[in-house]
């Protein structure tokens, strides 16, 4: 963690008082949900939406709480206020436990992540890796499918793995969402595949802006050798273009590198207009 401060339950609190007692089964089990926000240049981007999502995730796995709308913005704001954060990665961990007042929420700091900078030109590889998550629709702490998944592309010197399911269908990374394109139009996986990321949302001003047609429909990873471009996104991604994925080069597409540019844009406009 990063800077004096973490929050718990909305209360500043120490670094060095945090701690996950050894016998916490619902963390020991992942009985939680979370969410990863950004902050640059000491802009909290897209609170809202986050805050939403982590209370969604919530539902969707039955973990109760008793947190009100607005309270994690608040807390969010308070401790970046706090920290005096400038470039930095947000984390937040909802822990369930046997009644509402049980639930834990934990902020913490992070280093920023920021991919390799040429990827956004040259491209990104990926792998594929069979497997599914459980409550595709939540941001759940059980992550063994994924995490397994993201070691092995590591291993193999990808940026990230793309999970592909029981019927061959891509449907997302990771850590972040999947995106084919044709070279005039842009497909995704239907929305009750995966799990809808905050910049996989806010992307899609974007696409509607530029005019470019987007369907949301399954992704057979069969159709691989006919696509002319791919891309992934997530908070710290944005739009990043894959080059490979497993053994099979992924055409660069102008269409992705007009959106990819087109995203930073409005993510500009987007801090200037709220800063």
């Amino acid at each position: 963690m990063n800077g004096p401060y973490f929050s718990l339950n909305g209360r500043l609190t120490p670094v060095e008082e945090a701690q996950v007692p050894l016998d916490d089964l619902a963390f020991a089990y992942g009985f939680g949900v979370y969410e990863t926000l950004k902050v640059r240049h000491g802009f909290l981007y897209f609170p809202e939406l986050h805050e939403e999502r982590l209370w969604l995730s919530a539902r969707t796995v039955g973990l109760e709480h008793p947190f009100q709308p607005g309270d994690f913005r608040r807390f969010l704001e308070e401790l970046v206020a706090a920290n005096q954060v400038g470039d930095a990665n947000l984390k937040a961990l909802l822990i369930g436990g046997p009644t509402a007042r049980d639930a834990r929420l934990a902020i913490l700091v992070l280093n920023p992540l920021f991919p390799d900078r040429k990827g956004y030109k040259v491209g990104a590889a990926a792998i594929t890796w069979n497997g599914e998550r459980v409550y595709p629709q939540a941001k759940s702490l059980n992550m063994l499918v994924s995490y397994l998944a993201y070691r092995e592309a590591q291993g193999r010197g990808a940026y990230d793995a793309l999970l592909v399911n029981r019927h061959g269908q891509i449907t997302e990374g990771t850590r972040t969402n999947f995106f084919v394109t044709d070279g005039s139009a842009l497909a995704t996986a239907p929305a009750e595949q995966v799990l809808q990321g905050v910049t996989q949302l806010t992307v899609r001003n974007v696409i509607r802006d530029l005019g470019i047609p987007l369907e949301e429909r399954p992704i057979p990873l069969s159709e691989l050798p006919a696509w002319k471009g791919a891309f992934v996104t997530s908070t710290s991604t944005k739009v990043l273009p894959l080059n490979r994925i497993d053994d099979q080069a992924v055409p660069l597409s102008p269409l992705i590198d007009k959106l990819r540019l087109g995203y930073d844009a409005w993510l500009d406009e987007y801090a200037r207009s709220r800063g």
